[in-house]
């Protein structure tokens, strides 16, 4: 019996799957205040520190089956995904990493770190926190990327920033409002963009992806 055949629905799938990684934290939420017995509004400081490590677990975990399963089953490496960017590249991905984090700016109605300072005990779980999550959105940009790519037969486009936008910057409509879901919607594309320019290192563009997340 001869191999199956790769095709896009199988990256179509992974995507899907990194895109499920994020529901992890919504689960995590309907269990903990039942355990803390105080509702999220309401955590003190070690909950949310709890909240963040599990979480961190949590998709930390849906990572590396990801990297794997894609290794193993589908011959997709990720990892191996290292062609060194050109100067023009670099250039082109600061101006959306810039663009990027002036309308973080804007949104927030400050610089983001500042705004979002509350101690620094905290400070530091939570950005923790945002390296697990660009983790998976970087996952669900290469999965994305990948299903586009072999369905359309052609690359040069942002298929993981569309597909990202279409999953991850959608949902933020129903969980955060249309103001919100905008604005991931409109990350989501300069994310994948970013991943274009810097020819699909997976390196290079998850270091940019949390220097705009963070940022």
């Amino acid at each position: 019996m001869g191999e199956n055949k790769i095709g896009a629905s199988d990256y179509l799938g992974l995507g899907l799957y990194a895109f499920a990684g994020f529901g992890l934290e919504i689960v995590l939420s309907m269990l903990l205040p039942f355990i803390f017995g105080v509702g999220g509004s309401e955590y003190t400081l070690i909950d949310h520190c709890i909240h963040w490590v599990l979480t961190c677990i949590l998709w930390g975990s849906m990572a590396l089956f990801l990297i794997r399963l894609s290794k193993k089953k589908y011959s997709f490496d990720i990892m191996k995904l290292n062609e060194a960017p050109d100067s023009k590249g670099w250039l082109l991905a600061v101006v959306i990493s810039v663009i990027a984090i002036t309308v973080t700016t804007i949104a927030w109605g400050g610089f983001k770190p500042v705004q979002e300072y509350n101690g620094i005990v905290k400070f530091i779980f939570q950005n923790i926190y945002y390296l697990f999550e660009a983790a998976l959105i970087l996952l669900t940009i290469v999965f994305g990327q990948k299903f586009g790519e072999t369905l359309m037969k052609r690359g040069g486009l942002p298929y993981g920033g569309i597909f990202l936008a279409l999953t991850w910057g959608l949902i933020h409509i129903l969980l955060q409002g249309s103001l919100t879901g905008v604005y991931a919607f409109f990350m989501s594309i300069l994310y994948g963009i970013v991943y274009i320019l810097l020819k699909k290192n997976i390196r290079y563009s998850y270091m940019m992806m949390v220097i705009i997340f963070i940022l």
